[in-house]
């Protein structure tokens, strides 16, 4: 009984020291600009079909 009542208080008083702090960092992929896989003529064609979407909706929303 003492030991679970001294483990309830050391978490509470390590819930209030480490508020904001970050116990477990995100896991994020993170892809850099330097990485084979990053092909600038495929985001510039990428690119260039969302502008003609783009324009086709301006497009028609102007016709209506």
């Amino acid at each position: 009984m003492k030991s679970k009542l001294i483990t309830c208080v050391i978490l509470a008083i390590n819930a209030l020291l480490l508020q904001g702090c970050i116990a477990f960092p995100p896991l994020v992929q993170v892809e850099h600009k330097d990485s084979p896989n990053n092909n600038n003529a495929e985001i510039v064609k990428r690119l260039d079909t969302i502008d003609h979407r783009l324009e086709k909706l301006e497009q028609t929303s102007a016709q209506k």
